[in-house]
Order: C-alpha cells, then sequence, then structure tokens
C-alpha cells in the first residue's frame, strides 16, 4: 500500500502527527522500532500547554482518568547551598512515558492509522518530489512525505548522515522511577557539579529522578551509601533525597552523546519534528509539550503539500520559518541557563539571585514555556503579587 505520510517513531511527535493526519482523512503509516508499552528516558513534566493538545488529540479523558499528577510549584538548589522557591506559571502534569505514548499509539489505531511497533527503519530513500521508499526490518513502505520523529539519537541519524552526529557531545542522561519521599505537587531542580538532577511525581505516586551531567561525572567512584556518582551527592538536598528514596525500577534508562544544537528542519527532504529537529535543555522542563507543537506546525504545511497547494520548496521554507520562530529563542534560552547550571559558581550565584529578586526567577521560567507571553507576563504578576 502506498502511503499518503510516514512517520518514523510512536513518541509524541509522531503519534500527534500520525492522528493529526488521519482524522483529515490521509493514509497515514506509523512506524516504531520498540514494542509498546515501554518505558523511556524522559523527564515526564508536562508544561501546561499540553492540555489543549491532548484535547484536540482526543486523549485528555484518558489522561485525566490515570491520574497525571498536577504540579504547581517548583524548587531548585545548588551545591553551595542556594535554594529558590516559586509558583509555576501554571498548572503542569507529571505523567509516565509508559502510559502517555501507549495512549497516543492506541489512539493513533482507533483514527485507522498503520501503526506497526518493533520494527526498526534501516534507510530511507527518495524525495518530496518523487515520493519515498523506507526500508525496515519488516519489509518496503512507500509514502509520498516521511516525517523524521525518532528522538533525541538514533541508529537512523547516522544512517542518513546527519551533520549533528559528526559532533561528539560529553552529556549523558539516565533515569529511574523511585519511592520513599513525598514531594507532592513540586517539581525539583538540583544542580551539582557538572549536572542537574531533577524530580518530580507522576500518576502511580513514584517520583521520576532523571539528571543529565558531563560524561566526567559518570566515570566518578560511587557513594559509598547512596549508589549514586559522588558529584551527586555534593549537592546536599539531593544527597538526602537519594537517602531516603528506593528505586523502583528494574534498571536505570540511560543515553549518551545528547545534543542540544539547532538540528536540520529537513534532511534528505525528511520533515524532521519533535526532537529529531532540536532538543531543549531538559532543565527547562518544555520538550514534551515542545514536540507536539512541533507536529502541530508541520501538519497543516503536510496537508497543503499533499493537496499541490504549495510546493516542496515553499513547504520546506514556511516550516523551517514557523519552527524557528516557535522554538528558537527558547533553545537558545535552554543552552544558556544549562550551562550556568552545571557551574557550581554560577548556579549558586544565579539561584541566589532569584531568590533576591523572585520576578527574575519567575520570568526565567516563563520564559521557556510555549504559551503566549502576554499571558505568562500576567501570571507571573498576579503570582508575585500574591
Amino acid at each position: 500500500m502506498n502511503y499518503d505520510a510516514i512517520a518514523i517513531g510512536a513518541g509524541l511527535s509522531g503519534c500527534s502527527a500520525a492522528i493529526q493526519l488521519a482524522k483529515l482523512g490521509y493514509r497515514v503509516l506509523l512506524l516504531e522500532q520498540s514494542h509498546y508499552p515501554m518505558h523511556k528516558l524522559c523527564g515526564e513534566f508536562l508544561s501546561v500547554e499540553v492540555t489543549e493538545s491532548f484535547e484536540h488529540l482526543g486523549i485528555m479523558e484518558q489522561v485525566r482518568k490515570v491520574g497525571a499528577q498536577p504540579i504547581h510549584r517548583a524548587y531548585l538548589t545548588t551545591s553551595g547551598g542556594a535554594s529558590f522557591r516559586s509558583k509555576l506559571p501554571s498548572t503542569a502534569l507529571g505523567l509516565s512515558r509508559y502510559q502517555l505514548d501507549l495512549m497516543l499509539f492506541q489512539r493513533s489505531q482507533a483514527v485507522n492509522v498503520t501503526c506497526i511497533d518493533n520494527t526498526k527503519v534501516t534507510g530511507v530513500t527518495g524525495n518530496l518530489s518523487e515520493g519515498f521508499t523506507v526500508h525496515t526490518t519488516k519489509g518496503e513502505f512507500s509514502g509520498r512525505i516521511v516525517l523524521g520523529a525518532f528522538g533525541k539519537r538514533s541508529s537512523l541519524d547516522r544512517h542518513l548522515n546527519r551533520s549533528f552526529v559528526q559532533k561528539r557531545s560529553p552529556w549523558i542522561a539516565y533515569k529511574g522511577h523511585f519511592t520513599g519521599v513525598d514531594i507532592a505537587d513540586v517539581i525539583e531542580l538540583h544542580s551539582f557539579p557538572h549536572g542537574y538532577c531533577g524530580l518530580s511525581q507522576i500518576e502511580t505516586g513514584e517520583i521520576n529522578v532523571c539528571w543529565i551531567a558531563h560524561e566526567r561525572v559518570m566515570k566518578e567512584p560511587m557513594h559509598p551509601e547512596l549508589d549514586i556518582p559522588e558529584s551527586l551527592a555534593k549537592n546536599p538536598v539531593l544527597a538526602d533525597r537519594f537517602r531516603h528514596m528506593q528505586r523502583v525500577s528494574t534498571s536505570l534508562q540511560g543515553l549518551s552523546q545528547i545534543s542540544f544544537e539547532l538540528k536540520e528542519n529537513f534532511h534528505n527532504d525528511i520533515c524532521m519534528i519533535g526532537d529529531t529537529a532540536g532538543m531543549i535543555t531538559p532543565l527547562c522542563g518544555d520538550g514534551m509539550a515542545m514536540a507536539l507543537r512541533s507536529a502541530e506546525i508541520a501538519v497543516p504545511l503536510v496537508s497543503q503539500f499533499l493537496e499541490h497547494q504549495i510546493t516542496a520548496v515553499t513547504f520546506k521554507k514556511q516550516y523551517a520559518i514557523a519552527w524557528r520562530k516557535e522554538f528558537q529563542t527558547r533553545l537558545q534560552l535552554g543552552r544558556i541557563m544549562h550551562n550556568c547550571f552545571v557551574q557550581p559558581p554560577l548556579a549558586n550565584m544565579g539561584v541566589s539571585l532569584c531568590q533576591i529578586v523572585p520576578a527574575l526567577g519567575n520570568w526565567i521560567i516563563g520564559a521557556t514555556r510555549g504559551k503566549p507571553q502576554q499571558l505568562i507576563s500576567n501570571e507571573l504578576t498576579s503570582n508575585a503579587l500574591s
């Protein structure tokens, strides 16, 4: 069967794009190399922008039913002892990728997307003018357009010879679920030398613990009591959290060479969405919302191209402009914040300044969200006055 669109990767952006295109009447194929349900490396923190996306995709009621954890406040600490507490601009959600990705995959099936998991894509040939052939471990599939939604870093990136994989990155991340502490409706971010760790509660009541660090941290000896690299224990609050927590995940999910560079919006005429197009630093906590939003930006242009209303050149140009307008400032701010937060002197100075001038900390939190800036400004002003 020839498809109008083939999405490679059934994560947030891939499923979102597939659902939207199927609802418009297109024949859509969704390919996923893993088998659902499964755990994924992720902070599992959803900014307020996702609510409208979930409503549009038809899963908001399910999200409520599984008990997504409302998150209202943020708590930042540093290894030097500085701390800052703040209200979030609006209610965020804590929800595991184990639940969310499965919901989206099943919703894709329900709207007649052809969904095939446990299938590895080994190559893509073709272009927007003549169509594409996607080569997989289960055969070949033809489509008029291909959407790349295969995540932060993939073997397919290497096969496609994308430029960012040629540059080595020292950043490594790990994630697991823990019990033993109650942080309620707070997202916690704890800085340590050369890295930081986020904690937030998910729908099960467990705590998602996700940390990113320079590779040198992962080469350190493990703390004899806490079973974490020694640098993490240099933050006293984080060390105390680990002292009281017990891991419930059978293993930690990990990923190396994480890149925060701006990637191409198109590569070999494949339209890139989600983390495949560009990843915001985990410190900002907006990656999941951005993945969903990138699909919303791409789908109308995909539809116009499929209906021959715009050319391939116009499609590529307009998507690049819209994507950069939506995300480029947030990505740049995220990199600046990341570079400061992994350096103890800068982290301590920045968090201390936020403690002295709370409006600054509130502005930084709001500036990495995808909500209209006027609405953010109004909410932050309200929080500052309350």
